[in-house]
């Protein structure tokens, strides 16, 4: 039986120091959102009128402004894979990936974790900042299973094991729009900890049911509104098949799983006057 009172609280340092970041780099999340409504519209921001954290983002949504009317949008795309990577390697997208690590480390070091099972593990950057963390932390026993879609992630797989030999690192392809069907789910040693970052857009609130079932402990890190409201940000993701995905509902599709559904950052959203939840926490 896992003691909820404890995950919970495991993850309110990593929470204070997410929020002491947010809070001192971005006090408003209101001038991305201006920026969306004004590309929407058709016009320029230029980078001088954003502060240096907000352009990555705004360059990607110029991006999907560009390409995405003309039925051009592809990943492989060298430019978008360019722009993305500066998203990725940009301030606000790190500390979303640093406060995911600083996250299941805390919970591993409070909980007896049998199995950590990441989702959509892409390039594996995020996954080798964790195994390092292992290592150093003296929880390099517990097994990682590493997923994604796309066959890459063998050779995402391969390199891992190279890099921490200690580590018992397994991959596997898997779409979350559908429940996994490998069965090295079969072996899972309990109780299991899931932590993905923003596959859930690019899927649909039925991967949440996917990824829910193998899951004693799960950390979503995705955008889920919490007014309901769409925004021009919305609006421009949407032109490359993100969904808008709403806190409420995906609520209820935990709770059929879950006996404790947890806003981790509820603080940093009042304080940001931000429109959604990033990371939140689910226990059965």
């Amino acid at each position: 039986m896992i003691d909820k009172n404890t995950v919970v609280e495991a993850v309110t340092l990593p929470m204070q120091r997410y929020f002491h970041t947010m809070t001192r780099d971005i006090a408003d999340w209101q001038p991305l959102e201006d920026a969306a409504e004004r590309l929407l519209q058709g016009n320029d921001v230029p980078d001088e009128q954003l502060c240096a954290d907000f352009r990555p983002l705004v360059k990607m949504m110029r991006l999907i402004m560009r390409l995405s009317g003309d039925g051009a949008w592809d990943w492989s795309n060298p430019e978008i894979r360019k722009v993305f990577q500066e998203v990725a390697d940009g301030a606000i997208y790190t500390l979303f990936a640093d406060t995911v690590v600083d996250m299941v480390i805390s919970i591993m070091k409070e909980v007896p974790i049998g199995t950590l099972v990441e989702v959509g593990t892409g390039p594996g950057t995020v996954t080798a900042a964790l195994c390092n963390d292992m290592i150093r932390c003296n929880l390099q026993d517990v097994p990682l299973i590493i997923s994604d879609r796309a066959p890459t992630i063998a050779h995402v797989g391969q390199s891992l094991r190279q890099q921490f030999p200690g580590l018992a690192v397994t991959d596997i392809i898997w779409d979350i729009q559908n429940p996994c069907s490998s069965p090295i789910m079969k072996t899972l040693r309990r109780p299991v900890l899931v932590f993905e970052r923003f596959c859930m857009p690019y899927a649909d609130y039925a991967a949440i049911d996917s990824v829910a079932r193998i899951a004693d402990i799960l950390i979503l890190i995705d955008d889920l509104s919490i007014t309901g409201k769409k925004y021009s940000f919305d609006m421009i993701y949407e032109k490359i098949g993100t969904k808008f995905l709403v806190f409420d509902t995906a609520r209820k599709h935990l709770e059929q799983y879950f006996s404790c559904v947890h806003t981790c950052d509820g603080d940093t959203i009042k304080a940001v006057h931000s429109p959604v939840t990033t990371f939140t926490l689910a226990v059965k």
